[in-house]
């Protein structure tokens, strides 16, 4: 039988929408997130994976958190976040 004391402590919010906090570390993440899993993001200025627990340089915008592998690539995408957030359909086709 498995240890589960030793898995995070999570809350979902907003009534099940697949939002949630993790209460040990206070980070929360929105449904729709650029977060890949629990434990990383994309840069969505140089598409680096970032791991979310140790992340030194982060940003919100429009209500999302996103996260960066340094200042250079934040404060880039603080210029002019839209022309690092590519609408994935409009790639595509």
């Amino acid at each position: 039988m498995s240890d589960l004391s030793k898995l995070p402590k999570l809350t979902p919010l907003n009534d099940g929408d697949g939002a949630y906090c993790d209460v040990e570390t206070g980070e929360c993440y929105p449904a729709t997130s650029n977060v890949v899993s629990s434990a990383t993001a994309v840069d969505p200025v140089c598409k680096m994976e970032i791991e979310v627990k140790t992340a030194q340089y982060k940003t919100s915008y429009q209500g999302q958190t996103y996260y960066f592998c340094s200042s250079d690539c934040r404060q880039a995408f603080e210029k002019a976040p839209q022309s690092h957030l590519v609408d994935e359909s409009r790639a595509s086709g």
